[in-house]
């Protein structure tokens, strides 16, 4: 391999590298694909290694974006990256059998991001769940926002303590967590209950969907409860991070009183 091909930098924030160039990407790829967090690529290229990159990444369900030169630029550190940069976290990620096998609480809580984008309401979930003993944030593999620079700025050092887990299946993670006792809540602006009006003392899995979409249909209908948030202003809505915290500060409110 020539290896103007091949470079690992460290990106400005911590835990995060970035391995750019057609064939240190393709190698990566092929040995370690789980590392990778995320893929950008440039735009209107025809180059048969970058359309190898794309197929196998998708393959593999590991995110792809496309970025203009100046970006992969910046995110590389150098204009030489040949229009691919490959985001790798550091995160020491754990298994749901781990968070099972040893829970923070007698009554564990989880939180579930059904492809969140941002990584700022990422991380910002990640703090708040930290700020209120969570026992794990769960993420699905090859959806929403890589655990990356901004994730890590958002959490605020709480990825430092949180347990984090991916998981290849939401539905087989839900029927599995439900099969063990959690209720599955969610929230919904036209659900008929507030999110007080239920019990958050017994194990529960609080799942947020993504931005926009919100929640997936096999998702809903594997919800024990869906709750919504009283409005009295003039807005519809809350940002999906600010929801979540409303939420996981009624469950630390009921399992402290």
């Amino acid at each position: 391999m020539d290896k103007k091909d091949q470079a690992i930098i460290p990106a400005p924030e911590p835990r995060e590298q970035v391995v750019y160039g057609r064939n240190a990407v393709i190698e990566l790829l092929q040995t370690k694909p789980e590392s990778i967090e995320k893929i950008y690529l440039q735009f209107n290229t025809d180059h048969p290694k970058l359309k190898e990159i794309v197929i196998t990444a998708r393959r593999l369900k590991i995110p792809c974006g496309k970025a203009r030169m100046e970006k992969l630029t910046l995110i590389a550190g150098t204009a030489k990256n040949q229009g691919v940069c490959a985001l790798i976290s550091t995160l020491n990620y754990y298994t749901l059998d781990e968070v099972l096998a040893a829970p923070r609480n007698s009554s564990p809580l989880f939180v579930i991001l059904e492809g969140l984008e941002d990584p700022h309401n990422v991380g910002a979930i990640i703090r708040t769940a930290e700020a209120v003993a969570a026992d794990a944030v769960i993420m699905i593999e090859g959806k929403g926002s890589p655990i990356n620079a901004s994730v890590h700025k958002a959490s605020a050092g709480a990825l430092s303590h949180m347990r984090v887990c991916k998981v290849k299946s939401l539905v087989k993670t839900l029927d599995l967590l439900r099969e063990r006792g959690f209720s599955v809540v969610a929230a919904d602006m036209e659900a008929e209950h507030n999110y007080t009006d239920i019990d958050w003392k017994r194990p529960t899995v609080l799942v947020m969907g993504a931005e926009g979409s919100g929640l997936g249909s096999e998702t809903r209908k594997r919800c024990d409860r869906i709750v919504r948030i009283p409005m009295a202003g003039c807005v519809e809505s809350l940002n999906v991070s600010v929801a979540a915290g409303v939420m996981l500060y009624e469950a630390m409110r009921q399992r402290l009183g």
